[in-house]
Order: structure tokens, then sequence, then C-alpha cells
């Protein structure tokens, strides 16, 4: 890319901006985006900005105060290197929006509102309440304020095809083992149990935790997107509440990208 200045705008946060540059053609953006990268993501939208043009020379922006504030964390484990396609897929489902390249000024937008694509479908249970709260989906029942959450962990994908098992499968016991780990620090996969979900290979882990909850943790790593379903309850609520997560679970569909 040609050489752009990258503005700080006080009022409004840090915006990467191009002056004068040739914007990409579809066939360069294609290229582009399907090209690793490593920046990991960490601190603010805002920061995270200033700190890509910095290292890499790429420029996103946003106009939403919202977005701009919004903390921002790598979802990938540390080993994996993303795409600049999933790396900004990464940035848009935290920050719950959408992005789109500005060929007149060269650079990536992020705006709200988010996407309307659907990650997954569930069937949910009756008086259960659902919130997006960006990198995951909180379901919470009438008499309790957690119940179940899923965790959108991203996309991810081989340099080939052969390669794409082996991957999904050491991405899914990564996520498997941060999650667990909370819990009992020893955790390894070999602590997991394979099962099914729906269709979908999954790991699963499940432990009374002592101060007073049933964990339970199911990981997907399926058709290259991650996710990490997570169940926290009270062991007096479990007979009345385990029945609906199962349920749930059992119904939980990944839709096409």
């Amino acid at each position: 890319m040609k050489k752009r200045l990258c503005g700080l705008l006080v009022m409004l946060g840090t915006w990467c901006l191009s002056v004068d540059a040739e914007g990409l053609s579809e066939k360069e953006q294609h290229a582009f985006l399907s090209k690793r990268t490593t920046p990991h993501l960490l601190g603010s939208f805002n920061g995270f900005c200033s700190l890509l043009y910095a290292a890499c020379e790429v420029a996103i922006h946003t106009e939403s105060r919202a977005i701009n504030s919004t903390p921002l964390q790598s979802l990938a484990p540390a080993f994996y290197k993303p795409t600049w396609r999933e790396l900004f897929d990464s940035i848009a489902i935290q920050t719950q929006s959408a992005w789109s390249y500005d060929a007149a000024r060269d650079y990536w937008v992020f705006a709200k509102p988010q996407n309307p694509r659907a990650y997954y479908h569930l069937e949910m249970a009756k008086e259960w309440k659902q919130d997006n709260r960006g990198e995951y989906v909180s379901y919470s029942p009438s008499i309790a304020p957690v119940g179940m959450d899923i965790y959108i962990m991203g996309t991810y994908s081989a340099d080939t095809p052969e390669a794409a098992n082996d991957l999904y499968q050491k991405v899914k016991e990564s996520f498997a083992v941060t999650f667990a780990k909370h819990f009992k620090k020893d955790v390894t996969p070999a602590d997991m149990k394979a099962v099914t979900v729906n269709t979908y290979p999954a790991l699963h882990f499940e432990i009374n935790v002592p101060s007073g909850i049933i964990w339970r943790q199911w990981v997907i790593v399926e058709k290259g997107q991650a996710f990490v379903i997570v169940s926290s309850i009270k062991p007096e609520h479990d007979a009345q509440l385990y029945p609906d997560v199962k349920a749930m679970i059992s119904s939980f569909k990944i839709a096409s990208p």
C-alpha cells in the first residue's frame, strides 16, 4: 500500500486515515483479506487502530463512539495466525458491527448495525431470555441470572484441506483447556469427554465448583467455525434447569457462513 497519513482525531478517538491513497480493487481486497497476519487484539478499538497502522500500515476506521471504546481481545489461540478477514470478523463480533472497505479513502470501516447473519440456530427453552453481548450470547431462565452462554470464537482456516481436521482438533482442545482451567488449573484434554452436540463432535467438561455451581462446557469447531457453550447452574436448580440446557444444546445448529 502507498504511504498514508495516520491522523489522531482527539474528539472522536483515533482513526487511521488515508490521504490521496489509491483504493484497492476487488481482486486486491480479496488477496489482502486472504493473507495471514500476526497482530493480537488488545486494548480498545481506538488503541488497536493506532497499533495496527504503526505495525502493519493497515488502516481501520469507525465513526461510532461505542465501537471506538469497545475493549478487544484475541479470540484465536496464540498458535494460530488468522487471515485479515478472520481478524476483521473477530473485531466485528466483539464490537457488534459490520465491516466494509472504503475505496475512496483506502481504509476498512466498522459500523453499526451488526451484520444480520446468524452464526448458529437453536430452539430456546420456554421462559428463557436471550441477550446478545457481542462475543457471546447469554441465555438466562426466569429463576436465575445465568444459565447458559454461547461464545462465538471466530473462524479458522487451514492452508490445505488435508490439514483442516488436525487444525480444528487443536483449536478445540485449546479452547477447552482455556475455559476449564479457571476451575481446574491442571486440566488437560485428557480430562474431557468426546461427545456429540447435535451432529457435531465436541469436547465436554464438567466439574462441581467449590463456590457452589455446576460448571459444564462443550467446545465445537466445525465448518471452520468455533463455539464454546458453557452452563453455570446452582445444584439446587440443576434438576429443573439442566434439562432445558440439554434440549437447547441438542437443537444447536451451525449456520452457513
